[in-house]
């Protein structure tokens, strides 16, 4: 919304409050996404070990696990941008002669960018730790068989 520019300050005013709610909702639902996915990670890991007694738990889930509290940093940095001025790159006290605080830059960095790359790389290392994880046409057939012969 702030993009599509506009020839004086009435007209870009009343977008900054939209755009910040929109802002907050959106990084609000990321943040609650979170948090819903730190139950599914903790009930798989829970089942696996039910249904695996003495096996360790998937190095997958555990890369996930691993994701979460950077996740969970990133979307609670999202909504606090939308609702501290200290976070916000519409404050006008963000800024200083030359640019952006350094304080300012430092906090996008590491509460924002960093978060994002170190979870995209943990994510990316899930691809290695299931390589091996049976295919669903395996697990399909497995399932069927298990049906045929009497199985639950």
């Amino acid at each position: 919304m702030m993009r599509a520019g506009q020839n004086s300050v009435r007209g870009f005013d009343p977008n900054i409050v939209t755009a910040k709610a929109m802002r907050t909702a959106g990084q609000a639902t990321f943040l609650t996404i979170n948090i819903f996915l730190i139950y599914c990670i903790i009930d798989t890991i829970r089942q696996s070990r039910r249904e695996n007694p003495g096996k360790d738990t998937h190095p997958t889930l555990l890369l996930l696990l691993a994701t979460w509290p950077l996740l969970f940093v990133r979307g609670l940095y999202g909504v606090m941008s939308g609702v501290l001025p200290a976070f916000n790159y519409f404050n006008p006290n963000n800024y200083g002669e030359t640019g952006l605080l350094d304080s300012f830059v430092i906090s996008e960095y590491i509460m924002g960018t960093t978060m994002e790359w170190t979870s995209c790389a943990l994510l990316m290392a899930t691809y290695f730790t299931s390589r091996n994880d049976p295919k669903k046409a395996d697990l399909e057939v497995s399932k069927y068989k298990v049906a045929r012969l009497g199985g639950v």
